[in-house]
């Protein structure tokens, strides 16, 4: 259950990186989805995986196109500042406290700082993630809890 679980999930994620629905993408969706999934139940879940409940489900679906709209801002910002001659950058490690009650919560968070540019977490040591930052400005959505309160909403309950 696990394996399919995990499979299901991580080829639904590859048709939505890769918006193909080719012959031989879906075949390698497939194959890689099924290899990643084994993988994922034998060594990340040797129990039991994380489980959402259906309404976390729902909460996660309405959660992606945030973070997608996140993901595009910053990517925006962080060309304006590539872009400009004078490079505008203040590289800055930050620390902020999270205190979730789950796992999966401590991962969503850190991965959905990752996954935004021009934001990076570097370390994680107990309930403070460390946060390389392009500059100060790209740390807002972090630093004013508001990241921190929406995987709240979607997996704590």
């Amino acid at each position: 259950m696990k394996t399919t679980q995990a499979t299901t999930v991580l080829f639904a994620f590859w048709l939505v990186l890769t918006g193909s629905l080719g012959p031989l993408d879906l075949a390698l969706g497939v194959v890689l989805s099924l290899v990643l999934g084994v993988w994922a139940a034998r060594f990340l879940w040797p129990q039991d995986a994380p489980a959402l409940s259906p309404r976390q489900a729902v909460r996660l679906l309405l959660y992606i196109p945030r973070l997608l709209a996140s993901v595009l801002m910053a990517a925006l910002q962080v060309a304006e500042v590539v872009l400009d001659p004078q490079m505008p950058i203040d590289p800055v490690i930050i620390g902020h406290r999270a205190s979730f009650s789950r796992a999966v919560s401590r991962v969503a968070f850190a991965n959905s700082i990752t996954l935004t540019p021009g934001t990076l977490t570097v370390d994680v040591d107990a309930e403070t993630f460390y946060i390389h930052c392009l500059a100060e400005r790209f740390a807002t959505d972090i630093a004013t809890g508001d990241l921190e309160r929406r995987i709240s909403h979607v997996f704590e309950e």
